[in-house]
C-alpha cells in the first residue's frame, strides 16, 4: 500500500516536471524571435548618471522600451520562473526516488 503511494508520488512528480520542461521549452521558442534583439540597459544608464544630470530622456526611453517589448520580458520573467519551478520540481522527485529505495 505504501509502495503503491509512493509510485503515484513519483509518477505526479514526473507529470509536473515533464510538464514544466514543456512549457519552458515553447516559451524559448518564442524567445528565438528577439534573438539578435539587442536592448540597451536602460535601467543601468540611469543608475550611473552623476548627480545634477537630468536623467529624464534615459527614464522616457525605458518606459518606451517596456511598452514595445513588453512581450519579450514577460516571456523573459515566465522562462526564469519555470527554471525555479523545475529546478524544485527535480529535487522534490530526487528525495522521492531516494526514498523510495
Amino acid at each position: 500500500m505504501v509502495t503503491e503511494i509512493m509510485e503515484i508520488r513519483k509518477r505526479n512528480q514526473l507529470k509536473k516536471l515533464n510538464a514544466l520542461v514543456k512549457e519552458i521549452l515553447e516559451i524559448r521558442q518564442y524567445l528565438k524571435y528577439f534573438e539578435g534583439l539587442d536592448l540597451p540597459d536602460y535601467q543601468a544608464m540611469i543608475s550611473q548618471v552623476p548627480p545634477g544630470v537630468e536623467s529624464g530622456l534615459l527614464i522616457r526611453l525605458q518606459q518606451r522600451q517596456s511598452r514595445e517589448y513588453y512581450g519579450y520580458f514577460e516571456l523573459k520573467s515566465k522562462e526564469a520562473a519555470l527554471k525555479e519551478a523545475i529546478q524544485k520540481a527535480s529535487e522534490d522527485l530526487e528525495s522521492l526516488l531516494k526514498l523510495g529505495k
